[in-house]
């Protein structure tokens, strides 16, 4: 497996999901003023970011598990087609 693609693609998944956290607070910002509540934009931004890296670690995870599978199978299937 290619780490460092499965890397970069996790942090670019990261920006993105960092960047959906910042939609996520000021679309629902919170009418509230406690101390729990200030630093909800934060919270959306490290949950956006951590989801988004494990979704875009997993996400090329599973393509090149595929490819890998994909290249066997066609070897599998030319090596048959050969022995006939």
């Amino acid at each position: 497996m290619n780490w460092r693609r499965m890397f970069y693609t996790g942090l670019m998944n990261t920006i993105i999901g960092i960047g959906l956290g910042l939609v996520m607070a000021n679309i629902a910002a919170s009418p509230y003023t406690s101390r729990s509540y200030q630093n909800l934009d934060r919270l959306y931004m490290i949950i956006g970011g951590g989801g988004g890296f494990a979704l875009g670690w997993s996400w090329e995870g599973l393509r090149q598990l595929k490819e890998k599978r994909d290249r066997e199978e066609r070897e599998l299937s030319q090596s048959a087609q050969s022995e006939d």
